[in-house]
């Protein structure tokens, strides 16, 4: 997949596991294989969701996409603890929730056109 052609959620996600990646590394070294792994696995994680769902059936893509929103809920959760930690700023949290909600509301829109498209069970 060229980067040209690649969805914009794809782009979203690629762009918050950069910044993620460079945060995590300032987490305190006592916490950073717990609390800092788990942000950058579920973050990778969430990149290759997004790979799957493009190369998925359409059946596919709706169980991918709808695991995909559960794991940037998660990602929400842990950048608060994070913040509360005051391992970031107000600033930082509320810069990576926005990029969560940004991909939260692709990935919705995504399952609502596959929704619209499948045909009804009836």
């Amino acid at each position: 997949m060229k980067p040209d052609t690649r969805p914009p959620l794809h782009t979203v996600i690629s762009e918050l596991i950069a910044w993620t990646l460079n945060r995590t590394a300032d987490i305190p070294k006592s916490h950073r294989f717990t609390v800092g792994q788990r942000i950058d696995g579920i973050t990778l994680d969430s990149l290759l969701m997004v790979t799957r769902a493009i190369w998925a059936s359409p059946r596919m893509k709706e169980a991918v996409l709808e695991e995909l929103n559960l794991q940037l809920e998660l990602l929400r959760v842990l950048w608060r603890v994070v913040h509360e930690q005051a391992w970031i700023s107000q600033q930082q949290l509320l810069h990576v929730i926005g990029c969560i909600d940004e991909a939260g509301r692709m990935t919705g829109g995504w399952l609502r056109q596959l929704r619209a498209r499948s045909p009804k069970a009836g």
